[in-house]
């Protein structure tokens, strides 16, 4: 379930303006970067269940896993030649997959063997759950309700029987609020809202402005506020809000169709992303008030949208196209490094991150020789709020080389964006974490 906290969102280039970094910066990455997904075939949909365990999968029934937090990724034995529409992860080993002609299948063993077959005579387009109950939708308005009891999945249908479109958007905010978005037989937008964990279903259809068509994905950040991705019938694209829980929208347009939306965190009901067709990425900082185009690197049709947090993101296309930020799509500034040496100190990212209440941090210190000698040297690691101000201080002494970890247990401090700092000999870098409670 998606935690809910408050707090105010700064840019990146926060980390090169404040004199308390001491950094030199020289260069910009792109905030995506385009990986290998090692297959060709589309990609409908991607989920990560932690910072290095995530599923994809696909058309003809692909289905690949990274184990490197998205950096590579390995094709897994099919258990099907159904297009797959969608993909859910109960744990790092336990995954879930749904599809065409009503395919469904279930592993709890990362992928390497697999339960299922096909459930129903529709296809099965998109899935979601939130602990133990969780919902699909489907082709023809209908609505499966599954529960996940920990060794095994079972699901019934509770919605069917409504003639033209269907469900390709579902998402439960929490055991209880579950939330579908398609379209109904006359081309209206169509969301369903559940109150009791998916069982039963109330619906309302509206116009995005006027106009008809299609939901294609939807997010909730709380039982009010919502948003869904949609393909308009004239060909635009458009991504409609609620702040009353679907009774009325208001929506915004685009040039080109949208299939996918996601707000990471709810409850911030700020940061946001959005897309679809031609590579169009769209990020909100302001609750969908307004959105701005990020820099793809792809023209390519996106499917899916997946973040972990309002940084560390995935999207997902046509001819097995994966794309990966960590900087919430931002450009990336380089730190500068004044020699070689310093190549060998890293300092990595903690994990978990968000975390609550303890995370791990990890660093290495390579040997520095001085009269023939090797020496040790100071390091020292502190953590920062958003303004700048020292929170704690985790590392502060003389260490010889080698890898160590720290664990920063944050009990005592709010939610929100901290960033921990690593000083030794003429190496500095900085990190963000962020802690959720």
């Amino acid at each position: 379930m998606k935690k809910i906290i408050a707090l105010t969102i700064f840019n990146f280039s926060f980390l090169t303006c404040q004199p308390w970094l001491v950094v030199n910066c020289f260069a910009q990455q792109p905030g995506w970067e385009i990986i290998p997904s090692g297959t060709s075939q589309e990609i409908n949909s991607v989920f990560f269940y932690d910072y290095e365990v995530g599923f994809a999968c696909g058309d003809s029934g692909t289905v690949i896993k990274s184990i490197d937090s998205g950096k590579t990724w390995q094709t897994l034995p099919s258990p099907t030649t159904f297009n797959l529409n969608d993909v859910y992860m109960f744990h790092r080993d336990t995954v879930l997959v749904v599809g065409d002609s009503g395919t469904m299948f279930f592993s709890d063993s990362g992928g390497l063997s697999w339960n299922g077959g096909q459930y129903m005579p529709e296809d099965i387009l998109s899935v979601s759950f939130s602990g133990s109950d969780g919902i699909c939708g489907c082709i023809s308005q209908t609505i499966l309700y599954c529960e996940y009891t920990g060794t095994s999945l079972t699901c019934m249908t509770v919605q069917t029987g409504l003639f033209g479109g269907g469900f390709w958007g579902a998402y439960m905010l929490n055991p209880q609020f579950g939330f579908v978005a398609g379209e109904n037989s006359i081309f209206q937008p169509l969301l369903g809202r559940s109150t009791n964990s998916g069982i039963n279903w109330d619906f309302t259809a509206f116009y995005l402005n006027n106009n008809e068509g299609r939901a294609t994905g939807v997010d909730f950040t709380d039982i009010n506020i919502g948003y869904v991705s949609a393909r308009v019938w004239d060909g635009q694209g458009a991504i409609a809000k609620t702040t009353d829980s679907g009774n009325n929208w208001s929506s915004t347009f685009f040039s080109n169709p949208l299939w996918d939306i996601d707000f990471p965190i709810s409850g911030a009901s700020q940061v946001g992303y959005a897309v679809g067709d031609a590579g169009v990425i769209l990020k909100t900082l302001n609750a969908g008030d307004n959105w701005q185009q990020q820099q793809s690197g792809t023209t390519l049709r996106l499917n899916k949208v997946h973040f972990l947090d309002f940084d560390y993101g995935f999207a997902v296309g046509e001819n097995g196209i994966i794309l990966r930020t960590t900087s919430g799509g931002e450009p990336v500034t380089q730190v500068e490094k004044e020699n070689d040496l310093l190549l060998s100190f890293q300092l990595y990212q903690n994990y978990p991150n968000p975390f609550n209440p303890s995370t791990k941090i990890k660093y290495t210190l390579p040997d520095v020789v001085a009269s023939g000698e090797k020496q040790s040297q100071l390091v020292t690691i502190k953590v920062y709020d958003v303004l700048g101000r020292e929170v704690a201080t985790l590392v502060n002494e003389e260490k010889s080389a080698g890898r160590y970890e720290v664990e920063f247990n944050a009990s005592s401090l709010t939610s929100g964006i901290y960033f921990y700092r690593m000083e030794a000999d003429k190496f500095v870098d900085v990190k963000k974490m962020i802690i959720l409670k």
